[in-house]
């Protein structure tokens, strides 16, 4: 019996992401960030080879001027691969493996322009010496700078 309120209990955090929610820790999220690393890599081989393909078999070097849209392509197509993910199932594939789920505040799945919002947060937690990350270690909810941002969380499910 206990193991059926236990389910349900984490159902209800599943679909809000309120105070009682099992929040993701740190290092789950880097071993997500590992994960979906792989998936994203592979994304920029195959959309880099098409571009190569477009380019008359050559690489696009940052001398040309296909080059600022060769990077962006590559960036679009990272968040395209998170937004479908989180809005679709509450999920990467890396965060499948480590059983947990993006929430929105309000519960509902996110939205793209909040996903976008998200991922570019989260590069720019990155980027500035991992601060946006180091963050969930000093809140009691375990928050990120893109958590707060997007009005979202990760949970554990």
């Amino acid at each position: 019996m206990d193991k059926i309120n236990t389910s349900k209990q984490r159902e209800k955090d599943l679909n809000s992401a309120d105070d009682a929610a099992v929040y993701c820790r740190l290092l789950r999220r880097l071993m997500v960030i590992l994960y979906d690393s792989f998936a994203v890599l592979s994304i920029s081989f195959l959309l880099t080879a098409l571009w190569v393909i477009g380019n008359s078999g050559e690489a696009v070097t940052p001398g040309q001027t296909a080059y600022p849209l060769y990077l962006a392509s590559l960036f679009l197509a990272a968040w395209f691969y998170f937004a479908i993910s989180w809005r679709k199932g509450g999920a990467t594939l890396g965060m499948r493996a480590w059983k947990i789920k993006l929430v929105t505040d309000t519960g509902d799945k996110i939205s793209w322009m909040a996903s976008m919002v998200r991922f570019c947060t989260a590069w720019l937690g990155l980027i500035v010496f991992a601060s946006g990350f180091i963050l969930s270690l000093l809140r009691k909810d375990r928050a990120c700078w893109h958590d707060l941002v997007s009005h979202s969380r990760l949970v554990r499910i």
